[in-house]
């Protein structure tokens, strides 16, 4: 993800965590296939003013849960496009059957891979730390999803609360303003919220990222919600095009199903997940707010079309507001702030 208003030059980077060097990409056996490339696309992107518009109409549970269900159970068993459009694999056509899954070959990782990373990010959905590999060193499946990078710059408040922060109320995206109805966050003025707008200094010559002042005072809100933090994943391995919600490759969009694997585990199968997107501190503050949010609701998408419950997930955008670096840091450091981090909700 991109991102960010002007820095101040007064301080440095953060210096990056040892061993927090991105895992090399597993290379391809083979070129993504017809089918592949099409999944990999977004489908065309909703109508938000409708959605915003339908959001201030909500009146109940229900109406919550409509809505939620059309944001990220968009068009199930429609086809797209015109019909001289290549079919969809995404659709189901004639009756119930897996979703579609790129080969091995296109990604370049095993079922076993695949097998193992489940294993791992349950055992963290459940606040269990996976089991180091004998050698010391994380196997692949682990250092893909993290269980340390949340600590780069996660920030909690009291309760275990995380809390975004908008410049107006018409700014909130509607799946929000439905999870309130849904009694899963807290939307209150900033004016009112006891969250300070940094609950600690950071460490002396790191990085303190500039949230612009519209966010903060005046008409800005703050929303809250509760997560455990013993549960969290995080991984910089999904990667989008520049400026879209289409996936990047074949890869990223096998790491989303393993999420979607994992959530379906019947361990699992009463929690319910938040699905955050971050962004680098370059660009401008509201656009990266406004992707971020777009892409954690494109992966929220593909979860449910991979057998995950709308109402189960919420996708919320944090943009650069907890971005470790600065905007004209060198692009290794940047791009471990474009992640996604997942937590259970309590």
């Amino acid at each position: 993800m991109t991102s960010a208003p002007e820095v101040s030059g007064a301080s440095k980077p953060a210096e990056r965590p040892e061993g927090r060097e991105r895992p090399e990409r597993p290379a391809a056996q083979k070129p993504p296939t017809q089918e592949t490339a099409k999944v990999l696309e977004d489908e065309p992107k909703r109508d938000r003013k409708a959605d915003a518009a339908q959001a201030r109409k909500i009146d109940n549970k229900e109406d919550a849960k409509r809505l939620l269900l059309n944001i990220l159970g968009a068009g199930a068993g429609v086809q797209r496009g015109d019909s001289n459009d290549r079919p969809d694999p995404r659709r189901r056509r004639d009756g119930p059957k897996p979703a579609y899954r790129p080969s091995v070959e296109e990604v370049g990782r095993t079922q076993q891979d695949r097998e193992r990373t489940v294993t791992s990010i349950v055992e963290r959905f459940q606040g269990r730390a996976p089991q180091a590999a004998p050698s010391g060193s994380l196997p692949r499946q682990q250092r893909i999803f993290q269980t340390t990078e949340t600590q780069r710059r996660t920030r909690f408040y009291e309760g275990n609360r995380r809390v975004i922060r908008y410049s107006s109320m018409q700014e909130i995206p509607p799946v929000i303003v439905a999870s309130q109805q849904l009694n899963r966050v807290q939307l209150l003025p900033q004016a009112q919220s006891t969250y300070s707008v940094r609950p600690q200094a950071p460490e002396q010559g790191y990085y303190q990222n500039d949230i612009p002042p519209s966010y903060t005072t005046g008409d800005a809100y703050a929303v809250s919600y509760s997560v455990d933090p013993d549960s969290a994943i995080s991984t910089d391995a999904i990667l989008f095009r520049q400026g879209s919600t289409n996936f990047a490759d074949a890869y990223s969009y096998d790491l989303v199903i393993d999420m979607a694997d994992a959530m379906k585990a019947p361990a699992l199968s009463k929690e319910t997940f938040v699905i955050e997107g971050h962004a680098s501190a370059e660009g401008d503050y509201a656009k990266n707010l406004l992707l971020s949010q777009e892409r954690a609701e494109r992966i929220s998408r593909e979860l449910v079309r991979h057998g995950v419950s709308a109402e189960r997930l919420m996708p919320v955008g944090y943009g650069e507001a907890e971005a470790a670096s600065p905007a004209d840091a060198n692009e290794a450091d940047r791009r471990l702030d474009r992640r996604v981090v997942v937590f259970r909700m309590r």
